[in-house]
């Protein structure tokens, strides 16, 4: 993510926010696939690792 231009990082800010406030309690699996797939509607690319680690710090609240 650091190549990706500062509206890149707003916008995946912005979804961590809502993915943590919409299903945080979830499953793991649960809130990868509502994380990847509203990063995709905003037309945001990022790799499998960093998907895996943002699910990580919304699930245990880091």
């Amino acid at each position: 993510m650091s190549q990706n231009n500062a509206s890149d990082v707003e916008k995946v800010t912005g979804i961590v926010a809502q993915v943590r406030g919409d299903i945080a309690s979830g499953d793991a699996d649960e809130v990868r696939h509502v994380l990847a797939q509203r990063l995709e509607q905003a037309g945001v690319a990022l790799s499998d690792d960093e998907i895996d680690e943002l699910t990580r710090q919304i699930t245990t609240g880091d």
